[in-house]
């Protein structure tokens, strides 16, 4: 059996939200769905469920966009240490 259609859009029950956007942000919003072929809407509740992840979300999904940005040792253990716990001379 197939789920009722309620609007001819969606599948489940979905509440109905008013915004008012500023002249450019309603131009992007519409590059953008325009870019990625999906509704205004689709692209309003992925950025929605994105913010929800990152409030509850581990560091490693907050900082998942540094990943691989730095240079160096993948393994932190093999990297020399030097210089670190000497006492400053000097000082």
């Amino acid at each position: 059996m197939l789920p009722v259609c309620h609007s001819g859009v969606t599948y489940a029950p979905m509440r109905t939200l008013t915004v008012k956007l500023e002249a450019d942000q309603d131009l992007w919003l519409e590059q953008q769905a325009r870019a990625l072929k999906r509704s205004k809407g689709g692209i309003i509740r992925e950025l929605i469920s994105e913010r929800q992840m990152t409030k509850r979300g581990s560091i490693g999904h907050v900082l998942r966009d540094l990943c691989g940005s730095l240079a160096g040792s993948k393994d932190l253990s093999t990297r020399p240490l030097t210089g670190y716990g000497r006492a400053k001379t000097g000082v």
